[in-house]
């Protein structure tokens, strides 16, 4: 778990996200996500992951909540879902396919 949080905060520092319900569905739409996470307590959840899985983009199901997604991410505000553009090099795509 904290392997996939140290890579997540790097992916964001790093790379390029989209964050927020709004952007993800147009990173999703688009075709440019290539991995989309989601908080515990996301409220769009299932609209997400069914738009997510019908353009076969993985999906990584956060353990942690809301709030402690955005502090991971090195945001002051909570995230409860973003899409990953580029990984920055940080190799998310393989850890998540490992799980």
């Amino acid at each position: 778990m904290v392997e996939v949080e140290k890579v997540l905060k790097n992916t964001v520092k790093k790379g390029k996200v989209k964050i927020g319900a709004k952007q993800t569905k147009q990173a999703v739409n688009s075709g440019s996500a290539q991995l989309i996470v989601i908080s515990s307590n996301c409220p769009y959840k299932i609209e997400i992951s069914d738009l997510a899985k019908e353009k076969k983009i993985p999906i990584y199901y956060s353990d942690s909540n809301s709030i402690n997604l955005g502090y991971t991410c090195g945001k002051s505000f909570a995230v409860s879902v973003f899409a990953v553009l580029d990984d920055g090099g940080s190799k998310i795509l393989n850890l998540i396919k490992n799980k």
